[in-house]
């Protein structure tokens, strides 16, 4: 009876009722209706109630607060991924539970994600339906609370233009609805997000565009945008499914790759997809501010990753 009753307050915000009319038509107070706006906020869906009416947000709130988690060891390594596009028939879950096997035996806490967690669903090009596995809002969101890798510690994580595709056809944030299922993974929101683990500052940056004539073009336009006594430590982006790595000033730039094979579309575009990620050791001095960090690429071919164990499987 919940879900009718949500799937019917959608449609009644959808068509800009009044708080009234959507009492009289749900036959509810109007601090129940309230209430009920509340709990599709925690869902994803982009609603508020504001000046005592209900209304659609045009856009996922980019409230550019920064997650900070306390730290104080002397050295830190994180996986820095992007691009899982899962519900894609091209996603790769194996490489992902591999990823995350291997992040829990080295002890990792924090796995950082710039964006396309899922593949979405793209309305204006009727032929990305045969790419995926899950057509619905709901099946999508099923599939990535299922079947993303557990993990002892904590991934990070902002929607990137694909997870967007849901806002525009259903008003929802897909990986707010899907972090609020799994209490090992933090939303941080739509685009950027940045958390603060100790004294190690890192912006999340996912985008949107074709591919620029240099790799490293997009990354360096990024960081020109933010003020020098704003700058991260670790600006990680992604987007453009190809592995880069600059320092600039203080910033060591991370541009991720994928981790999903070419679909045909990408290939019919003549891009080309990397498969791959980056690890990054992070070494602080005896005051905790940042002494070094060290990246290392991982790239994967197209051969099927298959664990060594079981205990990590979904």
């Amino acid at each position: 009876m919940e879900k009718e009753t949500l799937d019917k307050l959608k449609y009644l915000i959808r068509k800009k009722r009044s708080l009234k009319e959507i009492c009289n038509e749900l036959e509810l107070k109007d601090y129940e209706v309230i209430g009920l706006v509340t709990l599709l906020k925690e869902q994803g869906f982009l609603c508020d109630y504001v000046n005592g009416e209900i209304i659609m947000l045009k856009k996922p709130a980019n409230e550019e607060k920064t997650y900070e988690v306390p730290y104080n060891m002397e050295k830190l390594k994180l996986l820095l991924i992007s691009d899982t596009h899962l519900c894609s028939k091209y996603d790769r879950l194996d490489i992902l539970r591999y990823l995350y096997a291997k992040a829990e035996d080295e002890g990792v806490k924090y796995v950082l994600h710039s964006g396309d967690f899922t593949d979405g669903k793209n309305n204006s090009r009727p032929e990305h339906n045969y790419e995926l596995k899950e057509l619905s809002y709901q099946g999508q969101v099923d599939y990535c609370v299922d079947k993303y890798p557990q993990f002892s510690g904590t991934t990070y994580v902002i929607q990137g233009n694909h997870d967007n595709w849901w806002y525009k056809s259903n008003g929802s944030e897909i990986v707010k609805a899907i972090a609020n299922q799994r209490s090992d993974i933090e939303y941080l929101g739509a685009d950027v997000g940045n958390v603060k683990i100790g004294n190690l500052d890192v912006r999340l940056f996912h985008g949107s565009g074709g591919i620029a004539y240099a790799k490293s073009y997009k990354i360096q336009k990024i960081l020109d945008q933010i003020a020098l006594n704003e700058r991260p430590d670790i600006l990680q982006t992604g987007h453009i499914h190809q592995a880069f790595y600059m320092k600039q000033d203080k910033t060591h730039c991370f541009q991720t790759g994928c981790l999903e094979d070419i679909t045909p579309y990408v290939r019919s575009m003549g891009f080309s997809g990397d498969k791959s990620c980056w690890w990054a050791d992070i070494e602080f001095d005896d005051k905790g501010q940042v002494h070094s960090i060290t990246p290392t690429l991982e790239e994967f071919g197209n051969k099927l990753i298959r664990r060594k164990t079981k205990k990590w499987e979904n």
